[in-house]
């Protein structure tokens, strides 16, 4: 031995020392708890009504695949288009991005998606022809859902439809500025590549009754809209000058005019009102007051819209509410209107308004717009065996099962909430009811296996195909469990406002694709594996292995110290208790097994294996590069 130090060669017959590979160590059998990985559903998703599978889109676009991204919105959303300029986004209030900073502009996405992504209708079609026929009365939104669902499953549907053009409140109730025709056609025009029939001019009640459509139809939606607007009840309201909103925005958007003068009071506080308002601004009118009896917090209305009127010069009197109508030389001159103060809440939820003795106030006008609800416009309501509610509504059960033999009903007629998302998921909800009727299954239970969350949606493509779904939709990801370590701040891009007012031309533009980008990146895509390797790198028993699609565990040298269920950024992994010894645990699936050749020489390298697929020349993985780079992106914010 040396005097001044020791080498190796003299201490190997002193002490034990492995010059070969530790495998031999089974160090995973001092547990049973080991990483599971699954694929879960983000907190946006059970907040959208039709339950589009918002995260999976958002990863599939951060890799470039746009269409994919937009395929898989098409899933559950025939109108993405449509969605990405008019929803009212609850999908954002229930962001957890919003609990980071602030929530991803999921609306905008969905808009890039549509106007940027390319459709591939026939990847859409069946081969699995169904014989029964269905018929579907209105296409608007609800109509148009329960359509493309139907016929992607292989029905023959034929839609009817009272006015020219199909779209229903889609194409005759909301303005152009918010909603492009040419946007709401080319989605209809998917619906028909998918083989549906559209008859339009057919008013069903009159020229055709639903007793011949029963004789013809294994099955029938009804989906006549809310296209007949509620009177006000007070004195003066048939007079001239007075027009109800529905018919107003109608009259307007099949290119015919309405005189109303140059100072117009608009009743009421939700989208048709404000819709209504910002018509009459472009169609000349100056001077224009929207008079709504509540707060301006409970405004029905999209809150960006209200602010862009404003931004318009049109005038709002919160806490009002007309009394009567005063006219001159049998014309109308003016409103006498009452101020309100707010009461106990009422059936709807909000505070009741009272009227306070003695606030009298007059508002001079030349037309008065009424925009204070809608009913159904239908030759129906005297139809024998179909119920109607007190509301006027359509009587239905929670899947739209009406009480006639294979009838359904859904959208603004049977009563679903009064925005375009509700309607399509009306719609969607309905198209599995029929089939459960026409197969003889509970539609509730098919329902309840398919469900998002505690939502009420579900994912229709997991009941087409749930053996090869890509994640549990019971399972929900709250913020809590984000990684945001993972995550730096960054600023949300919205969409522009055009400027000034030029015409019916869309007032929200959409993003560019630099922008889009960034977007997509602050998204968190809560519950989906991105694969972003960081389990793998801290792993401190090189017990995960990489495959060409995920990872899976080698148990028997996995010690269940969760460090990688913990780190995750997206909340994929779990800890699960008595995992078998001696096997190895697939992740999403044991890809490995499936897709290598079977004369492909194995692998006896513990990294060569930890690492599937990947580069052995010591340079590092373009994943680990964008984990070292993450913190690099403070502007952009996004992490891993």
């Amino acid at each position: 031995m040396s005097h001044n130090s020791i080498t190796i060669k003299e201490i190997e017959p002193l002490a034990p020392f492995s010059q070969g590979s530790t495998e031999i160590f089974f160090t995973g059998h001092w547990s049973s708890r080991k990483p599971v990985y699954v694929n879960k559903t983000s907190p946006c998703r059970q907040g959208c009504p039709i339950g589009n599978d918002i995260a999976r889109a958002f990863h599939h676009a951060a890799k470039g695949e746009y269409d994919e991204a937009l395929r898989i919105y098409r899933q559950d959303n025939p109108l993405p288009g449509v969605c990405g300029r008019v929803c009212y986004h609850p999908c954002e209030t229930a962001c957890n991005r919003k609990s980071f900073d602030e929530a991803i502009n999921i609306r905008g996405f969905e808009r890039f998606l549509a106007d940027h992504g390319k459709v591939d209708i026939t990847r859409e079609m069946t081969t699995n022809k169904r014989p029964e026929t269905i018929a579907i009365v209105g296409s608007g939104p609800a109509g148009l859902s329960a359509a493309y669902h139907l016929a992607r499953l292989g029905f023959s549907v034929t839609i009817f439809e009272a006015l020219p053009e199909p779209g229903g409140m889609l194409m005759y109730g909301i303005p152009e500025y918010r909603l492009p025709r040419e946007v709401l056609r080319k989605e209809i025009g998917y619906i028909r590549d998918l083989g549906v029939e559209l008859k339009t001019g057919i008013r069903v009640g009159k020229d055709v009754t639903l007793p011949d459509l029963k004789k013809e139809y294994n099955a029938i939606f009804i989906a006549v809209g809310a296209h007949k607007g509620m009177g006000f009840g007070i004195a003066g309201e048939g007079s001239p000058g007075v027009i109800e909103g529905i018919t107003y925005l109608r009259t307007i958007n099949i290119g015919k005019k309405v005189k109303l003068g140059k100072k117009v009071a608009v009743i009421g506080g939700g989208n048709t009102a404000i819709d209504c308002a910002r018509t009459v601004r472009r169609l000349g009118a100056k001077d224009i007051t929207i008079i709504y009896r509540r707060s301006r917090a409970e405004m029905p209305a999209l809150a960006e819209d209200v602010e862009g009127m404003e931004r318009e010069g049109i005038k709002i009197e919160l806490l009002a509410a007309p009394k009567r109508l005063i006219t001159e030389n049998g014309k109308l001159s003016g409103i006498e209107c009452v101020r309100m103060k707010l009461g106990e809440p009422d059936a709807s939820g909000r505070p009741r308004p009272l009227p306070i003795e003695g606030s009298e106030f007059l508002v001079p006008v030349d037309s008065l717009i009424a925009a204070i609800g809608q009913a159904p416009e239908t030759d129906l309501a005297n139809e024998p065996g179909l119920s109607w509610t007190s509301q006027g509504m359509i009587d239905i059960t929670r899947m739209g099962v009406t009480t006639m033999d294979g009838v359904f009903a859904g959208g603004d007629g049977a009563g679903t909430k009064a925005y375009v998302a509700d309607a399509i998921a009306s719609g969607k909800v309905s198209a599995l009811a029929i089939v459960c009727y026409l197969n003889g299954t509970d539609a509730n239970k098919e329902f309840a296996e398919h469900r998002i969350g505690a939502a009420s949606s579900f994912s229709f493509q997991h009941f087409i195909d749930p053996e090869t779904y890509p994640s549990d939709l019971t399972k929900i990801v709250p913020y809590e469990k984000v990684n945001t370590l993972c995550f730096p701040h960054g600023a949300r891009r919205d969409n522009p406002d055009t400027v000034g007012i030029k015409g019916f031309q869309e007032v929200l533009g959409g993003l560019d694709k630099a922008e889009m980008a960034a977007e997509i990146y602050r998204c968190f895509k809560c519950g989906t594996c991105t694969g972003c390797d960081l389990c793998f790198l801290l792993c401190p028993d090189l017990s995960l292995v990489k495959e060409k699609k995920g990872y899976s565990v080698r148990v028997d040298y996995c010690k269940g110290c969760s460090i990688c269920a913990t780190s995750c950024p997206r909340n994929v992994i779990e800890m699960r208790e008595g995992i078998k010894q001696g096997s190895r645990v697939p992740g999403f699936e044991d890809f490995r097994e499936k897709t290598s050749g079977k004369n492909e020489p194995k692998k006896t390298s513990s990294q060569s294996e930890r690492e599937g697929e990947a580069s052995l020349t010591g340079a590092p993985t373009q994943r680990v590069v964008r984990v070292e780079g993450a913190t690099q992106a403070q502007g952009i914010g996004g992490g891993i």
